[in-house]
């Protein structure tokens, strides 16, 4: 077949048009920013051999709906997290956490049977206007002193070899906003497909916004004690026979499978260690100052305990939460 000089030009400028989108996606891919996200998740519910056994049943006895309303006053209203990442930052202690890169909600975490609210930060780990690991290392156990938790955990879904080890887990999505009680009930509803993947040892999840979801509308599972399979399979059964829910962490060949998380657990244990050195120790080489703004915050943190507790041995914590709650008054931080 001959091509007339006008046909063979618009086929090869075809070609070259081609050309042309081919190279400039390429490059629009390569200049486009690589970010990766870390997960801090810290209870605010404070750890029982601080508070002792009978306050925390107490506390629970309260149900999730109060407990989340108490995290988010805390936060929204007391700023407790913004404190926390204030005071390390005006000491010198970290220098790369800021409103860009570190955003936090209060959000869904079950752990061997039981679920609370937590405050969940989403923090850009990588890529222009990162966070550093060691930001997020001391920011985890500074979260963890303030707030008096046994063990706090941040991992990144991005990178197995981020921090102390790696460890499998997966994601269930749900369609919509998803709820910290709907989060509850889909934990214990695992629990009746798997008592393993709900009560037994390190079984838990974590509430996120996996993927830059603006609702988040995703729980991460690490693996508990089990092997790969049971715990793929259980919580596989639990997402394909609960409405809205689907297990997305998929092989090439579209069927469940896990992923690897770069996880680290950082913990103080409160009977050994009653001044939370165990957290203050990962701090690097924390001034006297930051260390008594750090202690006042953690003291303004179990007055709001101790106010909640008052509340509950009143029968008063529906009114208490909705108009009578009152931020602690701060300690002297000179």
């Amino acid at each position: 077949m001959q091509w007339s000089m006008k046909e063979k030009i618009t086929r090869r400028g075809g070609k070259f048009s081609r050309f042309l989108t081919i190279v400039l996606l390429v490059t629009i891919l390569a200049v486009q920013p690589v970010t990766a996200t870390t997960y801090i998740s810290v209870e605010p519910i404070p750890n029982r051999d601080v508070v002792g056994e009978n306050a925390l049943a107490m506390i629970l006895t309260v149900g999730y709906p109060n407990l989340e309303l108490w995290s988010n006053r805390l936060l929204n209203d007391c700023g407790i997290v913004q404190n926390v990442i204030d005071t390390l930052a005006s000491n010198g202690a970290i220098s790369t956490v800021n409103p860009s890169n570190t955003r936090f909600l209060v959000a869904a975490g079950g752990f061997e049977a039981v679920t609370n609210p937590t405050y969940v930060l989403t923090v850009q780990d990588s890529g222009p206007n990162a966070v550093s690991a060691i930001d997020i290392d001391i920011l985890d156990n500074a979260l963890g002193y303030v707030l008096s938790q046994g063990g706090t955990v941040h991992f990144s879904p991005d990178n197995a070899k981020a921090y102390d080890f790696s460890l499998d887990y997966a994601v269930v999505t749900f369609a919509g906003a998803l709820f910290g009680v709907q989060a509850k009930g889909f934990f214990d509803y695992l629990g009746t497909i798997d008592p393993a993947l709900w009560s037994g040892t390190f079984a838990g999840f974590t509430q996120i916004d996996f993927q830059d979801s603006p609702t988040n509308n995703s729980m991460l599972f690490l693996k508990p004690a089990t092997t790969k399979q049971q715990f793929i399979t259980g919580l596989s059964a639990a997402a394909g026979t609960t409405p809205g829910a689907t297990y997305v962490t998929l092989n090439n060949h579209n069927q469940p499978t896990t992923a690897k998380a770069g996880v680290a657990f950082p913990g103080n244990d409160w009977i050994a260690f009653p001044d939370g050195s165990q957290y203050l120790a990962k701090l690097g080489n924390p001034s006297p100052k930051l260390l008594n703004e750090l202690a006042a915050l953690r003291q303004s943190h179990l007055q709001a305990v101790t106010n909640l507790l008052n509340a509950i041995e009143k029968g008063q914590v529906t009114v208490y939460l909705k108009n009578q709650f009152k931020c602690p008054r701060q300690l002297s931080l000179e």
